[in-house]
């Protein structure tokens, strides 16, 4: 699961925010550091404790890498339990079924 950041460069340093989830934003004092920052801040917004019934957002497959919007991989362990959630609530499953 690929979700999108738009970068924005304020002097020296940089930051960025997800495209698809709101209020997911994190800023680095270099390219290499906001792109580890984005890892970390996506996993972190996405992994929700099992008892909410908040859900994240999916990806929107429709947004494309350009100059200043970079696509973040959703951890696989995170993005597998994310789906699981994702479609147990849609759909009013219990863990039971």
């Amino acid at each position: 699961m690929k979700y999108h950041f738009k970068i924005h460069k304020e002097g020296k340093h940089f930051w960025a925010q997800c495209v698809e989830l709101e209020g997911c934003i994190t800023q680095g004092t270099s390219l290499k550091d906001l792109r580890k920052n984005m890892q970390e801040a996506l996993n972190l917004y996405v992994q929700e404790p099992e008892s909410s019934k908040d859900l994240a957002a999916l990806p929107d497959e429709s947004i494309r890498r350009s100059k200043s919007i970079e696509e973040v991989s959703l951890d696989p362990q995170i993005a597998f339990s994310f789906m699981v959630r994702y479609y147990r609530i849609k759909y009013g499953m219990t863990q039971h079924q």
